[in-house]
């Protein structure tokens, strides 16, 4: 029964995600930035490419992420912070050779904060113990579309 369940919620999410695509994924702010390496953002990793990022209509929490090969929906938190930095740029955390998407930031004062996922928590726990390995901000430009 719990197999079914799971198997019942995936067809769902889906179903959901084929429909909303092509018409809520269109925003009126769009940003597209060449990322140079793989990176994981919410449970996806997606490879090397540009990326044309936009927020859902309607849901401006879901932000969609689509390249040539790949794409996925995560969801943010926004913030809206006086910065010195206008400029639209994705923020990275590194460790070794991953990186985590963990912040958009539009041009003017809105931030888009991912939350930290399973996968760098273990990142994070199994670097500790070596110095050389410590975490590692990284910023691509991103410009609008």
């Amino acid at each position: 029964m719990k197999m079914y369940n799971r198997l019942v919620t995936a067809f769902a999410t889906v179903a959901t995600l084929a429909t909303v695509t092509p018409v809520g994924a269109q925003s009126e702010v769009n940003l597209v930035a060449r990322v140079p390496f793989e990176f994981t953002v919410g449970n996806a990793t997606l490879p090397v490419d540009t990326y044309r990022l936009s927020r859902m209509n309607g849901h401006s929490e879901m932000l969609f992420l689509r390249g040539d090969r790949t794409g996925t929906f995560v969801r943010t938190d926004e913030t809206r912070l006086p910065r010195n930095d206008a400029e639209a740029a994705l923020v990275f955390h590194r460790y070794g050779d991953q990186y985590f998407l963990r912040e958009v930031r539009w041009e003017g004062s809105a931030r888009l904060d991912l939350p930290e996922t399973k996968a760098e928590r273990q990142a994070a726990d199994g670097r500790r113990n070596q110095a050389a390995a410590l975490m590692k901000t990284v910023v691509v430009a991103a410009g609008r579309r």
